[in-house]
């Protein structure tokens, strides 16, 4: 895979480990750093700085574990881009 990065002009490839551990790390950041556990005196534990839109490419039980996959990591934005 190729890899540009913020404002450099050259691409560098790298591999899929490196992708999937970045991706990881950069959303483990940003959970850590916009979790909230109260909102008003109320239980929340959530995060709204992440969101996810699902895909109709995706069947429904493929759909429903990336579901629970975002809840679990505390994500409420859940959206789907479904096609008749």
């Amino acid at each position: 895979m190729l890899y540009r990065a913020p404002y450099s002009t050259e691409w560098v490839e790298k591999n899929w480990r490196w992708a999937l551990d970045r991706i990881a790390k950069r959303v483990k950041e940003t959970r850590d750093e916009s979790f909230e556990s109260q909102a008003g005196g109320i239980t929340v534990n959530r995060t709204l700085a992440i969101a996810h839109l699902g895909s109709a490419a995706l069947d429904n039980e493929e759909n429903y574990l990336l579901a629970k996959l975002m809840r679990s990591l505390g994500i409420v934005n859940l959206d789907h881009h479904a096609r008749l």
